[in-house]
């Protein structure tokens, strides 16, 4: 196993290019300019080479990895990925060595930027004031994305970049490590490129697009009018959400002159979204109630003109319950 040192060593040494391991090699390259074809100084690509398995000399096991980067001027090293040399784990925490997803956070922040500042002009904001969305469509994704919500749980947030797809190559990591201004020619090169879909439109374009999409989105959602039904709809589930192991919940039901007590599925609940409620005259279909007699019976017991399916309207639901809490009550 390698030490700390003995890597150090071997990455400030002018003249050595191979550090000898017990499965393998690491070679250590000089990075050269792809435009003048010299040598860039202090800069050196960090690669591993596994030896050959058997008497086929290009064994697919003998492959070569780039393992970094290594600026001896800074005596930082960059790390790509380590698949072959889990032992080196520890050399690189104590090295002090930075991943290249580091230096990709730099490009995406500096794409961000630049972004915000073109989002700030004058035609960006006449476009998003000059835009009249239906607010229907809105408010049934606005409804969907907040009911589904409160039966998310274990969402795990994996950091706020933005998911920029750069695409940068060794040679880029090079450039960036060599020169920070390079950044600006990444950012560059980013917005003027085509994006990631068979269109015609830049990164910029697709970026600004969304941008405008979202702040409609947002200036809609603002003056959106929820009616009775829809805070009905949003407190019930919510509450019910909150008891996460309930399976069943007890409902009292009222329409009309009759009264009944329900069992009800909260995944039958649950898995309803706004548009088919509203279409449904604001009802959680039949099947939502545990068991298929029961279904069967409320909808003889309900139907009528106003509810031809006997749906479970959500203004007839009373009371829920789960065991002896309370999760949810019309005063």
């Amino acid at each position: 196993m390698i030490t700390t040192k003995e890597f150090k060593a071997f990455l400030e040494d002018n003249e050595r290019q191979i550090l000898a391991l017990k499965n393998g090699n690491v070679l250590k390259l000089k990075a050269v300019d792809e435009e003048t074809g010299e040598n860039i100084a202090n800069i050196s690509y960090i690669c591993y080479v596994g030896y050959a398995i058997g008497a086929i000399p290009l064994s697919k096991y003998n492959k070569t990895e780039l393992l970094g980067l290594y600026d001896k001027s800074k005596q930082q090293f960059y790390y790509h990925r380590i698949y072959s040399m889990f032992e080196f784990n520890k050399v690189l925490e104590e090295l002090g060595a930075t991943h290249f997803k580091n230096l990709n956070r730099m490009v995406k922040k500096a794409i961000d930027k630049e972004l915000n500042s073109i989002y700030q002009e004058t035609f960006v904001k006449r476009v998003i004031e000059s835009r009249t969305d239906p607010e229907e469509e809105f408010k049934k994704a606005f409804m969907d994305k907040r009911m589904t919500g409160f039966f998310e749980t274990g969402t795990t947030v994996y950091g706020s970049d933005n998911d920029y797809l750069t695409d940068l190559n060794a040679y880029d990591y090079v450039k960036l490590v060599n020169d920070k201004g390079y950044i600006s020619e990444l950012v560059n090169d980013y917005l003027s490129s085509k994006g990631s879909f068979v269109s015609d439109k830049t990164n910029l374009d697709i970026n600004i697009e969304k941008y405008i999409n979202n702040q409609v989105k947002l200036k809609v959602e603002r003056n959106i009018k929820l009616s009775d039904e829809d805070e009905m709809i949003l407190s019930l589930l919510k509450n019910i959400s909150m008891v996460k192991n309930a399976r069943t919940v007890k409902v009292v039901y009222e329409q009309g002159h009759n009264s009944v007590d329900l069992d009800l599925d909260v995944d039958g609940l649950k898995n309803c979204n706004y548009r088919s409620l509203v279409s449904n005259n604001y009802a959680f279909p039949s099947y939502a109630i545990k068991t298929r007699r029961g279904a069967s019976d409320f909808t003889e017991m309900f139907r009528s003109k106003d509810n031809p399916f006997g749906y479970i309207l959500v203004k007839g639901i009373k009371k829920v319950t789960y065991g002896r809490k309370t999760l949810y009550e019309v005063k």
